[in-house]
Parts: C-alpha cells; sequence; structure tokens
C-alpha cells in the first residue's frame, strides 16, 4: 500500500504541506468533499494562522455542536512548538503507528477516500471534550477511548524528545455504521502540529496549515462501541440545550481553559465589538458587528489577545448573552449611607507575633521553611518541556505556577505594575470615597494546604514535606497581609482556617479534601469554610444589623459531579492515563421556596472575584459556590462579579457599571487566588487616581 501511495500527494484535493522529510506515506486522490458540522457556521473571514477573532453561529445547540465550534480549527487550543526546537536529522519511523489503536490500511490523506457518507460526514464531533463527557458520565468504553486518543498524541515516530511533544491529535471524529448487525466503527482525524516537518508532502485538505491523516479506529482498541454512539446520538447531539445551560457551558469551558490559555467571559452591553475592544479585532471583522452575542470570550493563548464569539440560534438562547448580570430575584433592603469601618488590627497583631516567633526577621523565618522550597524546586525541575502540572502523591495534582508563587520573594518587590500593593491601596481609597468598605481575601494555593501531597510517596523528599504540613510556606505572603494592614487595607486572612483544618483532616479523613485533588480550584468544603470565615467579619460592620432585620433562609440539598480537574491536560502525556475521573459532591443553595440560589446584582454586598468565586457556582453542581454560601451565611443574596482571567483586574469589570453604581454598595469582597500575587502575567490595570 505504501509504495503506492507516495507518489499521490499531487493529487489530494486542497493540497500539501512541504518539509524536507521523507514523503508522507498515506496520501490519496479523492475529490474534494464537506466534513464539518451544518449546525455550525464560521461567521467572519477566518485564518487558524493569523486571525485575532473567530466568530461561529451555533444553530441548534446540543452539546456536540457547542463543543465542535470551540474545539474545531481553533486557535485557541493549539499545542505549542517544543522549547528549542524539534531535533532534525532523523527519518521518523512510520512502520507502526499510534500503537495499532488505527487500522493501518485505513489510513488516508482524503476523507473522501473513507467509508464514511454523506451524512455521517456532515455530524463530526471533536474528541476532546467528548472524551471528558463520557468519562464523567461513566459511559461504557470511555477509557478506551481515551486510551486511543493517548497513544495518538503520543506517537513519537521514533524521533527525538519522545511523547512529550505532541506532534498530532485526534482532533474529530466521524461514526460509521455498516449496517446489517455489524459494529459501529469511529474514523478520526488525526490533525499534526503545524510546526511538526517530520515528512513532506503531508496533506491539508482544508489548507489552514495543520496537515491531517483519516483512520479507522482498530476494534480491538475501541471494542465494542455501542454504549458511546448511544450516548453520542441521545445525549450529546441528540438533545437541544437550555438557555441556562448553554451558560452553564461557557462558563466551563473558560474556566477549563483558563490555566493555559487565560480566558475571560466579557460582558457585553449592545453590539460587539465594543468601542473598547482591542483595534487589530475591529480591524480584523471589518464592517462585521453583533447585537447582543450569546458568548464573548477574550483569550491570550501566546500573549495576544484573540477572541471566541459564539452566536447561538434558538428560540430559548437567542437573547441570553452570557456576560449579562442577572435580574435581581427580589426587593432589595436600601441601606442607609455608612462611612468605611475598615479594620485592618487583627491581621496586624496576628502576623507580627508570627514573625516575632520564627526568629523577628523574614530572613530568618525563610531559612527555617528552605528545605521545603527545595523539596519544590525539584519537583518544578523534573516536570517535561511544556507540562504545566505534575503528580504528587494521594492522587494530588499541583499546577506549577502556584508552585512558583509560593517559592517567590516578597511581592511588594515586584516592579511597577507586578506589584499588587499599589493598586490594592488605590482600589480601597475610591471605594471609600463611595461610603464602601473593601476586603482583601487572597485564596491560599493549595500546595500552600498540602506541601506533603507536593511530593512522590516514597521520594527522598516525602518525610520533609510532611514536617511542613500545618506550617506558613510562604512567609513573604505574610509580610504582604502586613504591607496591606499597615496602608489600611483591611484583609480576611483565610489561611490559619485553612491550615488548622487541613491538619485535622489528616486525622479524621473525611470523604473530601479542601481542595479538589485533580484541580486548582478549592472543593466544597474549601469554599463553605472560606464562606463561613468571612461572614463572620460581615456581621460586625455597622450596616449589617438592618440588612439581618430582612434576612432569608436558605437550605441546601447535595449534587455530584464528575470529571477530570484542569490540571489533567496540563499533565506530561505519560502521565495522563494514571488519573480517573473525580467524582465531587457540592451543596447547591436553595431558597425557601426550593429555587436554586441566584445571584443578584442589587445586592449591597459584592463579591469581586477569579475563578475560585465561579467554581460550583456557574459551572459543574452550580448554585453551590462561595456566593451562594455567603448569602445562606449572611441571609442575603450576594452581588458576583467574576472573571475567570484573573483577580487583579477583574474590578474593571465592577467599575464599567459607572462609579455611580457603586453608592448603593456597602462593601466589596475582593477574592483572588494568593497565585496571582507574584508575576501575574497581565499586570496590575490602573482605575485613574483616587482623590
Amino acid at each position: 500500500m505504501k509504495a503506492k501511495a507516495l507518489g499521490l500527494c499531487a493529487l489530494v484535493a486542497g493540497g500539501c504541506a512541504t518539509s524536507g522529510g521523507p514523503l508522507f506515506p498515506w496520501t490519496a486522490k479523492g475529490e474534494a468533499v464537506e466534513g464539518g458540522r451544518t449546525d455550525v457556521e464560521t461567521v467572519n473571514r477566518y485564518r487558524r494562522d493569523s486571525s485575532p477573532v473567530l466568530v461561529r453561529r451555533i444553530r441548534r445547540p446540543s452539546l456536540a455542536s457547542l463543543d465542535y465550534a470551540a474545539y474545531h480549527a481553533n486557535f485557541m487550543n493549539a499545542d505549542p512548538p517544543p522549547e528549542g526546537g524539534e531535533a532534525s536529522g532523523q527519518a521518523p519511523d512510520a512502520t507502526n503507528p499510534f500503537d495499532g489503536a488505527i487500522d493501518l490500511d485505513s489510513l488516508t490523506g482524503s476523507l473522501a477516500k473513507t467509508s464514511l457518507t454523506a451524512e455521517e460526514r456532515a455530524h463530526p464531533v471533536s474528541l476532546p471534550p467528548l472524551s471528558e463527557r463520557l468519562a464523567s458520565k461513566h459511559i461504557k468504553g470511555a477509557d478506551r477511548l481515551e486510551d486511543v486518543i493517548g497513544k495518538i498524541r503520543a506517537e513519537s515516530w521514533g524521533l527525538p524528545g519522545g511523547p512529550q511533544f505532541v506532534r498530532q491529535v485526534a482532533s474529530e471524529g466521524y461514526w460509521h455504521v455498516p449496517g446489517a448487525g455489524k459494529p459501529p466503527q469511529l474514523w478520526i482525524k488525526i490533525e499534526f502540529a503545524s510546526w511538526f516537518k517530520g515528512f513532506s508532502a503531508m496533506p491539508d485538505e482544508d489548507d489552514d496549515g495543520y496537515p491531517q491523516v483519516y483512520g479507522r479506529v482498530s476494534a480491538d482498541a475501541l471494542g465494542d462501541a455501542t454504549a458511546i454512539l448511544a450516548f453520542v446520538r441521545d445525549e450529546y447531539e441528540g438533545r437541544v440545550l437550555s438557555a441556562g445551560e448553554v451558560k452553564s457551558w461557557a462558563h466551563q469551558l473558560a474556566s477549563y481553559w483558563y490555566p493555559s490559555y487565560n480566558t475571560d467571559l466579557v460582558t457585553v452591553s449592545g453590539t460587539w465589538p465594543a468601542a473598547d475592544t482591542e483595534k487589530d479585532v475591529r480591524a480584523a471583522l471589518g464592517k462585521l458587528s453583533f447585537p447582543s452575542p450569546t458568548v464573548v470570550m477574550r483569550g491570550k493563548p501566546n500573549g495576544k489577545p484573540v477572541y471566541n464569539v459564539f452566536l447561538v440560534e434558538t428560540e430559548t438562547t437567542e437573547k441570553a448573552a452570557v456576560g449579562k448580570p442577572e435580574a435581581a430575584s427580589a426587593p432589595v433592603v436600601a441601606l442607609p449611607r455608612t462611612k468605611p469601618s475598615p479594620d485592618p488590627s487583627p491581621v496586624v497583631t496576628a502576623v507580627r507575633a508570627e514573625l516575632s516567633a520564627h526568629g523577628g526577621s523574614w530572613t530568618a523565618w525563610s531559612k527555617q521553611v528552605s528545605p521545603l522550597h527545595e523539596a519544590l524546586r525539584r519537583q518544578l525541575d523534573s516536570m517535561p518541556p511544556g507540562a504545566k502540572a505534575f503528580a504528587g502523591s494521594e492522587g494530588f495534582l499541583f499546577f506549577g505556577q502556584s508552585v512558583k508563587a509560593v517559592l517567590s520573594g516578597d511581592f511588594g518587590s515586584q516592579k511597577p505594575g507586578k506589584n499588587p500593593i499599589p493598586p490594592i491601596v488605590h482600589f480601597r481609597k475610591l471605594l471609600a470615597e463611595h461610603g464602601v468598605d473593601l476586603l482583601f481575601v487572597p485564596v491560599p494555593t493549595k500546595v500552600e494546604i498540602f506541601p506533603d501531597r507536593a511530593g512522590t510517596p516514597r521520594g527522598k523528599d516525602a518525610a520533609k514535606l510532611s514536617t511542613f504540613v500545618g506550617q506558613v510556606a510562604n512567609p513573604y505572603q505574610r509580610k504582604f497581609l502586613l504591607d496591606l494592614a499597615e496602608k489600611g487595607v483591611e484583609t480576611v486572612d483565610l489561611l490559619p482556617a485553612f491550615l488548622e483544618q487541613a491538619k485535622k483532616d489528616r486525622a479524621e479523613k473525611p470523604a473530601e479534601p479542601l481542595y479538589q485533588a485533580q484541580d486548582t480550584h478549592w472543593s466544597s468544603r474549601g469554599l463553605e469554610l472560606a464562606a463561613r470565615v468571612i461572614a463572620e467579619r460581615v456581621r460586625r460592620y455597622p450596616w449589617y444589623k438592618p440588612l439581618a432585620a430582612h434576612k432569608r433562609g436558605y437550605r441546601v440539598k447535595d449534587a455530584s459531579f464528575t470529571r477530570h480537574g484542569d490540571l489533567h491536560s496540563r499533565l506530561p502525556e505519560a502521565l495522563k492515563a494514571r488519573f480517573s475521573p473525580e467524582t465531587l459532591v457540592g451543596h447547591q443553595v436553595l431558597a425557601a421556596d426550593g429555587s436554586p440560589y441566584e445571584d443578584d446584582p442589587d445586592s449591597p454586598v459584592v463579591l469581586l472575584g477569579d475563578s475560585f468565586t465561579g467554581v460550583y457556582q456557574l459551572m459543574d453542581c452550580e448554585h453551590a459556590g462561595v456566593s451562594a454560601h455567603l448569602a445562606r451565611e449572611l441571609g442575603t443574596p450576594i452581588d458576583l462579579v467574576m472573571s475567570y482571567g484573573g483577580g487583579p483586574n477583574v474590578r474593571q469589570k465592577l467599575m464599567r457599571r459607572g462609579e455611580q453604581a457603586l453608592g448603593a454598595k456597602r462593601l466589596v469582597i475582593w477574592m483572588m487566588t494568593a497565585r496571582d500575587l507574584h508575576d501575574f502575567a497581565e499586570g496590575w490595570e490602573p482605575l485613574g487616581k483616587a482623590k
């Protein structure tokens, strides 16, 4: 077969990608045929390698069509080239590709040469999100499909760098039903990275710079695919989503992409693009504009802003713009204007006592935790190129950037634009001008609470890491709280409560720890502990008593969900198969009438935050996040203003409402992960001078 195929590249519809390697073995003559979903349309003039914006219209919002709109040929989710470039000079070995997961005699560079019918070619599914959904629903055969996808990603062609250099991915799947009682077949579009030059004359039917080949999954590799196909037809493709479910999908996507692509959902009022949209994005769209687009997502996968815009067109969702605030659920209590009453003294007293107990200087304290830092640095150094997370013990995964924040020095010594102290102090002053209090709430990183799980069980650092359970991992973060307090900024210090609870948990072994094992974020137990600590402070404000006179009653119910956390896809390729999806339980907050709790934009209490305020509230089980449980503690709904793109600049979202809108507020609780206090990629954007 290979001998016949070698000379046919010039006949492949759509052209071929060229390079200096040996000829690509699986080219084939074929007519140009359509291979995209008929219910998803790319609206703008889009070039995958150069466009700063991608606009897609979804005519029928199933999970399949939404996922396809998000993943198909999207500039957002391309794997980066290996650091230092790929080693050259060695011929790739194509004798047994993909470890037998794909039938060798089926491989072809042309979709027309597959056994797929025209109808089957019109229903491709994006395989990465489908695989996640199958696993979360415990569908029979999900593990085998995940294994096939992993084998395709791991194929190294015998070249240097091994499977850590992701040269190709299983991007899309097509189902073929041969009939006559024969089992269904799955054909996969295998898409090569644009930087991979192992072969010459690689087929590129859509001429987007990402060559592709199609192949049929081996029956031995996939097994009985009947259950998977039934899920796809009945649930994944068959069910149309409601407006609320589209909103949840968008939040889930933004949260999942955030650690790699710095994604955030953009609040849209009216037509997009807006006047403040980047000039190059508006230029790329030309005269195109979109009234109330359903989803506008901004990301910075390579340091430059790019946009995904999704126009969902059905009766139930066409007016449900995801970025719009929720409507008020009930009349809000009007509170009298009061003067701000910050009380930073408890933090000053506590941190100074800690410093005295650890040698009286930050240098002395830092030396005491240096063995922990050395062990964590070794974990970071062991991460292969391209990986952003590593595996610890007891099923825990850790985000490399969070560990770097723990190892950093004085947050306040960073250069302007990176130093968090001036913008936080400025924001406190601006709010005070409007009679509004500020509570700054840094969320501890997972490695601070579970340093013992950041090493391997039998590694040389295991005992060393265990000695730091319940201790402060980063003394300079304590100095940061003291620096803020001395400038009049009150913080709610979650760290002592979390460290104490983590020590208790070691003996009591609860069903869930304070943080999700496979995710950067906290669990329901963690966010509920934070809500209790914050609520205890809020109740002491002078304006809370008249608010409490109108207290509402809330109750909770359990709601479970299963998924891989956001760190699974950031692992080294060889480690991913070791981790099954986590099943977690959230506690949904319900109103007295049994309806789910909803945040209220007219509340006098604002929770301003990053993805730690979005998890459990706007995705997964929903209505069970920190704002819901803070509302339950206080007896009043909360105004949630959140940004997946990072806590430092979420205040811009609040200020876009206009400074006069602050007049009805009494408190802003600014919550963000402590990770972003160190070297925040976006920089801390200024709001303008306070009076």
